[in-house]
């Protein structure tokens, strides 16, 4: 069973003008796999990725996540799922100022009343891998925007979410600090089997995905797969981008 299933999401936007952000799209993601979305600006990639989080209700069509459609349960329960099936992860790292790292860490889990031990462990063995161990004890203030991102990738993977979610998870961060992030997203995907949908303008981050989805004016325009030579996909990526008149960043391929 697909851990996603997207089936011919439309999404209209009412106003004075109705504006279709997504038109009829559909595809479907396995356990494991990590895939990027991208296209140009107002493309309907956010939109997208919103209505998969629940944030938003399709006008049309059905989202499905581990064999749930999430759309049909009432707020609570939605609620509950997206805490409990979901990972989110921003652009802005949306950590809390006032907890530590691995306080920001374990909140998920605070949630559920996991016992103090666990949560511990939990967060001991995520920051490892991630390489913040040696930070766990410091307030988000008090490191850079990498480590940063790093501590939310922890928080949206301790409770082993179904599908993780990143909106523009390099948008905020220096090279360095961007390729760190897209090496600690390639690891909890390699370690921990961790389903990721990414939406990125982002070439460098996109060249980490097993596949690309690109969508153009809310429709799905194509797909590129990475294979085993990522110079090769980064480069195919940005050739996508210009012939979809896209906002990548065209970034020489010295970073890879």
């Amino acid at each position: 069973m697909p851990i996603l299933q997207v089936r011919e999401i439309s999404k209209i936007y009412e106003g004075k003008i109705s504006t279709k952000a997504l038109d009829h799209v559909s595809f479907r993601m396995e356990e494991g796999e990590f895939v990027g979305i991208m296209g140009p600006s107002g493309s309907g990639k956010t939109s997208l990725l919103n209505v998969i989080a629940t944030i938003d209700e399709p006008t049309s069509g059905t989202v499905c996540i581990a064999g749930q459609n999430p759309h049909e349960l009432d707020q609570e329960r939605m609620a509950l799922f997206r805490r409990r099936r979901l990972g989110f992860i921003f652009q802005h790292f949306n950590l809390l100022d006032t907890l530590t790292v691995e306080e920001n860490i374990v909140l998920p889990l605070t949630l559920e009343g996991t016992p103090m031990q666990e949560m511990k462990r939990n967060a001991a063995d995520l920051a490892e891998r991630l390489g913040i161990a040696g930070v766990l004890d410091k307030f988000p203030h008090e490191i850079s925007g990498g480590q940063m991102q790093r501590t939310a990738i922890a928080r949206a993977m301790i409770h082993h979410p179904s599908l993780l979610l990143a909106d523009e998870p390099t948008g905020n961060l220096d090279s360095k600090s961007s390729r760190d992030v897209m090496e600690a997203f390639a690891m909890v995907n390699e370690a921990k089997r961790a389903a990721i949908l990414m939406v990125t303008h982002d070439a460098f981050a996109a060249s980490f995905c097993h596949r690309v989805i690109f969508i153009k004016d809310g429709s799905m325009y194509n797909e590129i797969y990475r294979g085993d030579n990522r110079q090769a996909f980064f480069q195919k990526i940005i050739d996508m981008m210009s012939l979809l008149g896209g906002d990548t960043d065209h970034l020489s391929s010295a970073r890879l």
